[in-house]
């Protein structure tokens, strides 16, 4: 694998940006070589991107790749579709979830997000749960629901390259019990200091080399931005950030919270906030 900028060094902001540039450019290399590994994901997205392509002609490149395939079928029999069950074909069901979300799930292919073994068991889960509070709460900030959904399923993309990258050293970031308990957060703090950038950090790169819509990476790129950085937030990355901490609350209610109304820039408030993470944790599949 390409080796990414070590992270260990100054503290001088400028030469802060320069190691996240450089090692942003060599993630993405990573993510490049993942894709060549996984043919048919990498095609999706490129013909998920062109108006001219059809949903049998997608659905006839999709059946090639049976792990995908699988997951779009589940996902247009799950309960956020209202079709349970009901989806027996894949034409159906490239048309059932459309094609932003095929797109979506291509990518997390194409960057190796569904390999079994580097991530935690929940990963995806979290995944699916993000791209629903996204898209619940979307209306609130005058976001497409079905690119809130996209976005919400985009956003952990970056932890499976830093994964491959880096198998052993983001297993023990992973493991390492400071972390756990430092949640979300503690996790993006980890990152930085390991590898130089943060996952979302390089899920907005690799969407900008696939060239998805502008406003996605953009998100992407701000969601976790620093405050020092002094980067303003979008309704986009506002939208995705209120849904992750949603996330975060269903799956780790002894982190720190982060306020809804700071997050959200007083668009959702901590009951609405507790309620979407609330049915995030009844729909979670049992462990």
């Amino acid at each position: 694998m390409t080796s990414a900028a070590p992270a260990a060094g100054a503290t001088d902001p400028g030469e802060a940006l320069e190691r996240a540039e450089a090692a942003l450019e060599a993630l993405v290399g990573v993510v490049d070589e993942l894709a060549s590994r996984r043919p048919v994901a990498a095609r999706l997205v490129t013909m998920t991107g062109d108006s001219s392509v059809g949903s049998a002609e997608l659905a006839a490149v999709l059946v090639g790749d049976v792990a995908l395939t699988a997951r779009v079928t589940r996902l247009a029999n799950s309960t956020f579709y209202g079709l349970s069950g009901r989806v027996r074909t894949v034409p159906f069901a490239v048309t059932v979830v459309g094609f932003a979300a095929v797109r979506a799930m291509a990518a997390t292919a194409a960057a190796g997000a569904d390999t079994g073994g580097l991530l935690p068991e929940d990963a995806w889960a979290r995944s699916e749960a993000a791209a629903v509070a996204s898209s619940e709460l979307a209306p609130l900030f005058g976001v497409p629901g079905p690119d809130a959904f996209c976005l919400g399923l985009l956003a952990g993309l970056g932890r499976a390259v830093l994964a491959h990258h880096d198998p052993a050293g983001y297993r023990a970031l992973l493991d390492d019990d400071d972390v756990r308990r430092g949640g979300r957060r503690g996790l993006l703090s980890a990152e930085r200091a390991a590898f130089g950038v943060a996952h979302t950090q390089v899920s907005a790169a690799a969407l900008s080399a696939w060239r998805f819509p502008r406003e996605m990476p953009e998100a992407l790129h701000l969601v976790d931005a620093p405050a020092a950085s002094g980067a303003r937030s979008t309704p986009w990355s506002r939208c995705l950030a209120t849904a992750l901490e949603a996330v975060e609350r269903s799956a780790s209610p002894g982190a720190d919270q982060q306020a809804a109304p700071l997050l959200s820039a007083g668009a959702v408030d901590e009951a609405r906030l507790d309620a979407v993470a609330a049915r995030l944790t009844r729909s979670a599949p049992a462990s």
